[in-house]
């Protein structure tokens, strides 16, 4: 789907330009603060699951290449995109000036500042944002539903992993609540994170705003 990711992009990065063309230094200071602690958390956690499962394959408790996989590549991305994020913010935060956070801006989300000046300079931000997508509305829905269901299924699997480590002290038992645990919260993060952004696009609909 293209032009609904395409709309997507350019509705969220234009949020972010309009920051940036106001002047609004302290904002986008606030935004690089806040996405480099969402990282940060979401680094730390990734990397502990990815330890946990890697000592139980050792130890010879847990034998799931899959999880491995899967918690090394989100906890590689993570640290990645953390480390990077704080870089930028740290040149932010030692000189909190307009031209900085054109770099900042330019360099993280790989856009063109200046064609989005010289075409802002002449109209709207509304008038600027491309047509919605055809059935835009019907996939926000779907999408929401999909993040809910995901959620659920991620809060499923953690009162599972508490139930199951209260009943049984056994290391298996242990073992396999913990990768419940890890499962389900990975699940119930990005869940409650998708719906959060669903509900955000619901809430504004074309009009960009400051959220």
């Amino acid at each position: 789907m293209p032009d609904t990711l395409r709309y997507e992009r350019v509705s969220d990065i234009s949020i972010i330009l309009e920051e940036v063309f106001t002047g609004n230094v302290k904002a986008v200071m606030r935004r690089f603060s806040r996405m480099v602690t969402i990282e940060f958390i979401t680094a730390i956690y990734l990397g502990v699951a990815f330890v946990f499962v890697l000592f139980s394959m050792v130890r010879g408790s847990a034998d799931d290449w899959i999880a491995l996989l899967i918690f090394g590549f989100f906890a590689f991305g993570a640290i990645s995109r953390a480390v990077k994020l704080n870089q930028v913010y740290q040149l932010i935060k030692h000189n909190p000036s307009r031209d900085e956070c054109i770099k900042a801006v330019e360099d993280t989300f790989r856009v063109d500042y200046a064609g989005y000046y010289n075409s802002r300079i002449h109209t709207t931000v509304e008038a600027m944002l491309p047509p919605q997508p055809k059935h835009f509305k019907a996939f926000q829905i779907f999408s929401l539903i999909i993040a809910i269901i995901c959620a659920l299924f991620g809060l499923f699997y953690l009162i599972m992993s508490i139930i199951l480590l209260a009943e049984n002290r056994s290391a298996e038992a242990i073992s396999g609540g913990i990768m419940y645990f890890l499962y389900g919260s990975l699940a119930a993060y990005f869940g409650i994170k998708d719906s959060v952004a669903c509900i955000n696009y619901f809430k504004r609909g074309k009009k960009p705003v400051n959220l």
